[in-house]
């Protein structure tokens, strides 16, 4: 077909392109040059066309770096540090404080006078994001510094600086949506659009990145097809009390994991994600009582028949078993172990707490932030909607490779504290009007008496920060027991939740951006 030998020539050149390259990375410039260009294909997805080139430039890379000075350049190691750490090269952050440029401090190596020293003031600022626990201070003040610099260069506006490459699209993207709440296919959407009337330089990426975006996008329909008709196979329509947002639940998973291999994963999550919001209208209807909430709990440690009485949440305990069984089928050939006893205690485990909550909000009662975190970490989903997906991914997990990554270990915690303080942040005001008093920020109030509500939602917003500097670091050490792509699978739950509660409740309300996004991801052309 001629799309396909369209998209076969333009990876031919750019092999080649990549090859006359790689003949010369002893040198720095041409080292530079290679950095930006794996940027580049990362930025726009189509980094998997090229994995055995980006691995040998990395590689060449890491030969050159020198523990204190990087790459003997201000520029090229900022770059050049993002992309090997993560890739799960160990670099220090140590190196950024050790760079001079003759009698210059480090930060005096990056100046706002033109395009390129822009764009390496911005690789500052994206290498400032990826800090881990012990790199606090060297990486905030980093960060600090790029960060108000940019805004400036932003603010006064200068077309000379700001329209080359459409330069200003690129630094308001990085500022809004950082590497924690960024959405990898929605970056692809803004580095195209942002680039497409630039250089000749860049044409055959984007003119790529454009074939490759066309063609997920036949997939991503075909899937939501079948995402359909699951939801009518459930019967959701006939709950009076829920909602239909199948975009939204599509939303937060196929951006992240967007590759075609995974298309199986996607729909489960997607699915979990759904089942995850019907409970949680199921919980908030007012016109169910707290008993027969908990007959419903009781229900998932018997079976169905025990609610025969409570038609609307029979249907809802009858799907999630239905689904369980079809994920659990596919899942068991894959991992070749029993999947459907996890998947049952995980949905099992996620509605008792839902009934804890629901007592809570029954009895006026404020928990401590530690009993709260306790029930809540499991409430809000990650735990359940992550691995009743991620056994679909393709590799087998061993019992390593679960007590580093799965259900009960330190990472899936570190992600769930990500994704429920984002979530309690985004939405307090609204669940105080509902009635409900434990949330993140209340409970925070509670433990901090006299404490305002701006310092608690400050407060609870430097634990979200603190947890995703653990969790980069506890993403960096699973690169030793689990490929890359099962880590960064697992840890999209927490960059879904701070991209949608960034600005709104993004799963329970239908916002027009987010439904934009959506269409944009699975419908309309990329430029």
């Amino acid at each position: 077909m001629q799309a396909e030998e369209k998209e076969e020539d333009l990876v031919g050149a750019i092999e080649v392109e990549l090859a006359s390259i790689e003949t010369c990375l002893m040198d720095t410039a041409a080292l530079f040059e290679a950095l930006m260009l794996v940027d580049l294909m990362e930025r726009l997805g189509i980094q998997r066309y090229f994995e055995h080139q980006i691995r040998r430039i990395l590689r060449t890379s890491y030969m050159q770096w020198d523990d204190r000075y990087g790459l003997n350049d201000a520029k090229a190691t900022v770059l050049a540090f993002r992309l090997l750490r993560h890739h799960g090269y160990p670099v220090s952050a140590g190196v950024l404080m050790a760079l001079e440029d003759g009698e210059k401090s480090f930060y005096e190596c990056f100046s706002v006078d033109s395009p390129t020293n822009i764009s390496a003031l911005l690789n500052l600022y994206r290498c400032s994001r990826t800090g881990f626990p012990t790199e606090s201070k060297i990486m905030g003040e980093a960060q600090e510094f790029a960060r108000s610099q940019l805004l400036n260069v932003l603010s006064e506006g200068n077309p000379t600086l700001l329209q080359p490459n459409n330069l200003g699209i690129e630094v308001n993207f990085a500022l809004e949506l950082p590497c924690q709440c960024l959405l990898p296919r929605l970056e692809t959407i803004s580095t195209v659009r942002q680039l497409w009337s630039g250089n000749e330089s860049t044409r055959k990426y984007l003119q790529l990145a454009k074939l490759d975006f066309q063609k997920l996008q036949k997939l991503y329909q075909q899937e939501l097809e079948e995402f359909e008709r699951w939801w009518q196979r459930c019967g959701f329509d006939g709950l009076k009390c829920v909602c239909k947002r199948l975009g939204q639940s599509y939303l937060v998973v196929a951006p992240t994991m967007y590759e075609p291999q995974f298309s199986s994963c996607r729909l489960a999550y997607a699915k979990g994600v759904v089942l995850a919001m019907v409970l949680d209208d199921l919980f908030d209807d007012k016109r169910f009582n707290l008993q027969e909430l908990r007959r419903f709990s009781e229900a998932f440690k018997r079976d169905s028949s025990f609610i025969d009485d409570l038609p609307q949440h029979k249907l809802v305990l009858e799907a999630i078993d239905a689904t369980c069984v079809e994920l659990a089928a596919e899942s068991n050939r894959i991992q070749d172990r029993d999947c459907l006893p996890i998947f049952k205690h995980l949905w099992a485990e996620f509605v008792a707490v839902f009934l804890e909550e629901a007592e809570w909000m029954h009895s006026e009662h404020i928990p401590s932030y530690e009993e709260y975190m306790r029930c809540t970490v499991v409430s809000i989903g990650a735990r359940v909607v992550t691995w009743t997906s991620a056994f679909l991914l393709g590799e087998k997990f061993t019992d390593e490779m679960l007590s580093h990554l799965g259900p009960d270990s330190r990472f899936m915690y570190l992600i769930s504290v990500v994704a429920r303080l984002a979530n309690d942040v985004a939405t307090f005001q609204k669940e105080v009007r509902e009635g409900k008093l434990a949330t993140a920020v209340g409970c925070y109030m509670r433990d901090h008496p006299g404490c305002t509500q701006e310092e608690a939602t400050a407060g609870v917003v430097n634990l979200i920060e603190s947890a995703e500097e653990e969790l980069e670091w506890a993403l960096f050490r699973s690169r030793a027991v689990a490929p890359e792509f099962c880590s960064h699978a697992v840890v999209n739950g927490a960059r879904n939740s701070r991209f949608l509660y960034k600005r709104m409740d993004g799963l329970t309300s239908i916002d027009e951006e987010i439904m934009k996004l959506f269409q944009d991801f699975a419908f309309n052309p990329l430029v």
